[in-house]
């Protein structure tokens, strides 16, 4: 693309329609592209030399019905960027990545009573934005995909008090 790359168009997406879903179809396949893209918001990606019609609308799919997918080659280098970095993160590193605000727990505590997001910003007399932006980085710590899966991991482990 002549203006921008891939990663600064997804980016822009997220940001004007945060609930499009992006399918990176790229020439690229080294790692540090692909995460940018993942880390852009993309829900998908296919190196354009692995990429047939059946597996792209295997991708649009199974991307259209809420779910994320990464070719196999993909997959391996994401994988193989995943362990480097667990390698290279100390256990005290982790527990301060995944330590919520207080805010961040306040918020996620109202999720578990079952309000919405209205109804938290109207409780915390904030506005609807930044209670999914708070509630994006709370999903992003854990690496939830779903409220659902936030507010079991948050009874679970005793996060908040219900």
């Amino acid at each position: 693309m002549p203006n921008m790359s891939g990663i600064e168009l997804t980016e822009k997406l997220i940001k004007l329609y945060p609930d499009i879903k992006v399918l990176i179809l790229s020439m690229f396949n080294n790692e540090e592209y692909i995460v940018s893209a993942i880390q852009a918001g993309a829900k998908g990606y296919l190196p354009k030399q692995d990429s047939t019609t059946e597996i792209l609308l295997e991708a649009i799919r199974t991307i259209s019905n809420g779910d994320e997918f990464y070719s196999a080659s993909i997959s391996k280098i994401v994988l193989k960027s995943f362990i480097n970095n667990v390698k290279n993160t100390s256990v005290g590193d982790v527990a301060k990545k995944h330590q919520l605000t207080s805010r961040e727990k306040e918020i996620l505590k109202l999720y578990v009573e079952g309000c919405t997001n209205n109804e938290i910003a109207e409780k915390l007399n904030l506005s609807v934005f930044t209670i999914k932006t708070l509630k994006n980085n709370i999903m992003q710590k854990y690496n939830f995909k779903s409220t659902v899966e936030m507010i079991k991991f948050a009874l679970r482990n005793n996060i908040v008090e219900w």
